[in-house]
């Protein structure tokens, strides 16, 4: 793998990683206290942006949303069942 492409992958991922860690934080928020309208806008253009990510490699953005685990998965298609993230890479 060239290094040019290695560079843009770790770009892309630490980019999924921040998107990651503000989405599990909303997802407490939301099972803590539920969400304020600006919080789920805010989720949603989260969760468009890390999908947006995950399609110029290829992949899909999975939002897991029990805060308990991760939030969120990349994978290859989604199936439209809740276990799609069983089959996919975890952001951390």
């Amino acid at each position: 793998m060239k290094a040019q492409t290695v560079k843009l992958v770790m770009y892309v991922l630490n980019d999924l990683r921040k998107i990651a860690k503000i989405i599990h934080k909303l997802d407490e928020n939301a099972c803590n206290y539920g969400l304020s309208k600006s919080q789920q806008t805010r989720l949603e253009n989260l969760l468009k942006k890390a999908d947006t990510i995950a399609k110029r490699l290829g992949l899909r953005a999975y939002h897991q949303g029990d805060p308990r685990g991760c939030s969120l998965y990349l994978v290859e298609k989604l199936k439209g069942a809740d276990t799609d993230y069983n089959y996919g890479v975890a952001i951390v």
